[in-house]
């Protein structure tokens, strides 16, 4: 869902700003209100996880690849401003360190997956959640449901973005951005999404939620009252274990995956999804599998103990996400409009000159999650090295994320942050 330099004119790119910016400005007013020592850490946390989520691709229709967010499920829990600030701060940090997306297409890609999707995912949860209690299972589903719509419809926005450009912008009759037009773009965006990565990210959120009804119920208040004592609302949490629902859920999603995946590729699992699985190296997948099992066992209980007790649960949980997250370089493909220039050529016969024009205006410095070090970004190294690579860029990227959301915390709510610190010092 990323959108690359090239594929939007500039016009596009930068005008839809006067959405952004102020969403921005007003999201900074509605979240320092409620800034203090005890909620920029679970700040920064959810934003490293989306980030890692986003990290995660999974294989879709066609043959390509998309990503959760997560930003129903911060909205959920902290409430869909600072949602807005998690994701920005990590789409903005993709863009400028790993160029995952755009510099010219910061503000749409915020627009559409740090506020249209955490704002409309928030929204359905609270019109099907209703007056439920906190601790009921049709929160759960709520925010499954939620999540759902809220990716999808912020998939169907880029599409309509991607597709508006070869009718707005043309030269000598071929489009001068993105060629896509918009009955190829909204059907490929919307069913890469559907049919995927929502059921991801649907997957994230009801277990999200699952999980906090279970452990800390008090974070599914508002932000305001997060850390308030007795704060959750009355209710009963599903009688079912944790483990029992993750389990539970966990097996359905593979079942619906498979399924689809299938159907998609016609029966044929070495076309699962359209993509084409045959030139995959399995035992360098078993390898791979290996060394990331091997990184967790050491990293996530690390993260246990080196965490706050009240973000212990939650921070080892999101380790373990990012450790996991480079089992999506398993899957064939790229994302679906973040091909090359060689691949427009392929497909339409010329690249756009808007897309010659654009597409290299920037260079990240660990460009597609890539160490620039030789045993991990060799062409011909094994994948277990792109593996490690990808886990260390993974890790910068989570420091980078967490040090700016609590650097923007101290800026936006200085005085809170200090009268709070002030406060625990003198108690």
């Amino acid at each position: 869902m990323h959108i690359p330099d090239g594929y939007l004119s500039p016009v596009i790119s930068v005008g839809l700003g006067v959405v952004t910016v102020p969403t921005w400005g007003v999201a900074t007013q509605r979240v320092k209100k409620v800034l203090n020592n005890r909620t920029v850490p679970l700040l920064a946390i959810f934003a490293a996880m989306s980030f890692t989520i986003m990290m995660f691709n999974v294989p879709v229709p066609g043959g390509t690849t998309a990503h959760g967010v997560g930003g129903t499920l911060i909205a959920i829990v902290l409430g869909p401003w600072a949602a807005v600030i998690a994701v920005s701060v990590a789409l903005i940090i993709q863009a400028l360190f790993f160029g995952d997306g755009g510099v010219l297409a910061i503000l749409t890609n915020c627009l559409n997956m740090g506020i249209i999707l955490p704002f409309v995912g928030y929204l359905t949860y609270r019109a099907i959640s209703g007056n439920a209690p906190i601790l009921s299972s049709r929160r759960v589903w709520a925010a499954a449901v939620g999540s759902y719509v809220g990716i999808t419809v912020a998939a169907f926005c880029v599409g309509v973005e991607l597709g508006i450009q070869p009718i707005l912008f043309t030269q000598d009759g071929h489009p001068l951005y993105s060629p896509y037009t918009l009955e190829q773009a909204i059907p490929a965006m919307v069913a890469a999404h559907a049919f995927g990565a929502s059921i991801v990210e649907a997957l994230i959120t009801g277990l999200g939620v699952a999980y906090f009804q279970k452990g800390h119920p008090e974070y599914l208040t508002s932000l305001r009252s997060v850390f308030a004592p007795g704060a959750a609302e009355e209710g009963q949490a599903a009688s079912r274990p944790l483990w029992q629902i993750i389990l539970g859920a966990g097996i359905a999603t593979v079942v619906v995956v498979a399924v689809l995946g299938l159907a998609i590729g016609g029966g044929d699992p070495n076309h699962f999804y359209g993509a084409d699985w045959s030139h995959v190296s399995w035992p360098d997948v078993a390898t791979m599998l290996f060394v990331t099992a091997v990184i967790g066992v050491i990293l996530v209980p690390l993260a246990y103990l080196v965490l706050p007790r009240r973000l212990k649960g939650v921070g080892a949980g999101f380790t373990l996400i990012a450790v996991i997250a480079p089992l999506g370089l398993i899957a064939p493909g790229f994302a679906y409009g973040e091909g090359s220039g060689s691949d427009l050529q392929a497909a339409f016969g010329y690249i756009p000159t808007g897309f010659q024009q654009l597409s290299g205006i920037f260079s990240a410095p660990l460009s597609g999650y890539n160490v620039p070090l030789p045993f991990f970004s060799d062409a011909d190294a094994p994948l277990w090295h792109a593996a490690i690579g990808y886990e260390i860029a993974g890790v910068v990227g989570i420091l980078l994320i967490g040090s700016a959301v609590v650097v923007l915390s101290r800026v936006i709510g200085g005085r809170a942050v200090a009268a709070d610190r002030a406060t625990q010092s003198t108690t």
